[in-house]
């Protein structure tokens, strides 16, 4: 029975619970058999085991927890042919499977992070073997992949210079003053969600497109121009009198561009409506 490997159960703990067993079935077995009047007594083949049950339990305990003394205090220990009837060699098989499956869970993370360690040194292995194939400027990733040079090198992708020639109608709003009060000429200048659109799309001058920028900021912060819509056409007529706006374009002509045409319609603008106000043109005509 001792030189059996394997149970039929399957497991370690129930070999050593069928040898167990078996020896005292044994020993049982025998005391039957002899003199009734001398059944306290042990025989050789009772003893001996005793002695084999005594051992079976030892090798028990060291394996299940090694650091604990198994022996109990008992003085029925002094004949040492006896075991503690109230211990359970089998009662710390939960604690050892709980041992066991951590230091499973234990050896598998160092098992995992060697696997991931090796597989970042094969890739790195690969890109240091085919840096070659993978740099896109060297002959061989051309060979690679099949690639052929062309003759001549490609051109690079030019706009027609039509596209940077402003239309008329961006030619004649960049020719006026833009002002806050000015949404008539801003509303070109907006996209639909009220941002400011850019120079490549206005064709503006650097100092134009600063008035622009001051003027929308300007008329936004004083409610004439919403934030992020960009007004309606019935909205953005001038906000003044038509005369009053015409007579401060053609002040800002005079003043600007010396246009004698604009001077003379503004000398015949004084005398047919007085009542608008052209202090700017008497300044600029008083100081010149």
């Amino acid at each position: 029975m001792q030189e059996a490997k394997v149970s039929h159960r399957g497991t370690s703990d129930s070999l050593v619970q069928e040898l167990v067993n078996g020896v005292r079935a044994r020993r049982a077995a025998l005391s039957a058999e002899s003199d009734p009047g001398f059944r306290q007594l042990d025989t050789t083949p009772i003893a001996k085991l005793k002695q084999d049950e005594i051992e079976l339990t030892r090798k028990i305990f060291a394996r299940v927890d090694a650091e604990r003394n198994v022996v109990s205090d008992s003085k029925t220990y002094e004949i040492k042919h006896n075991i503690d009837p109230y211990w359970s060699p089998f009662h710390q098989v939960q604690d050892l499977k709980q041992q066991v499956t951590a230091e499973f869970d234990e050896y598998q993370r160092i098992v995992g992070a060697a696997e991931a360690k090796r597989t970042r040194i094969q890739i790195k292995r690969s890109l240091a073997r085919m840096a070659s194939v993978r740099n896109p400027y060297a002959s061989s990733f051309r060979n690679y992949h099949k690639r052929e040079a062309p003759e001549m090198p490609p051109k690079p992708f030019r706009l027609p210079d039509t596209f940077w020639e402003p239309t008329p109608l961006q030619a004649q709003l960049a020719k006026e003053k833009i002002t806050f009060r000015d949404l008539d000429i801003i509303q070109h200048f907006l996209a639909d969600n009220g941002y400011i659109l850019p120079r490549r799309t206005t064709m503006l001058s650097r100092k134009k497109q600063k008035e622009l920028v001051a003027a929308v900021v300007t008329a936004q912060h004083v409610a004439l121009l919403p934030y992020r819509a960009k007004l309606k056409d019935y909205q953005v007529m001038p906000l003044m009198d038509p005369l009053q706006w015409m007579a401060d374009r053609l002040t800002d002509r005079v003043c600007e561009e010396r246009d004698l045409r604009s001077r003379a319609m503004l000398q015949v603008m004084m005398e047919r409506y007085p009542e608008l106000n052209y202090r700017n043109f008497l300044k600029h005509e008083a100081f010149p």
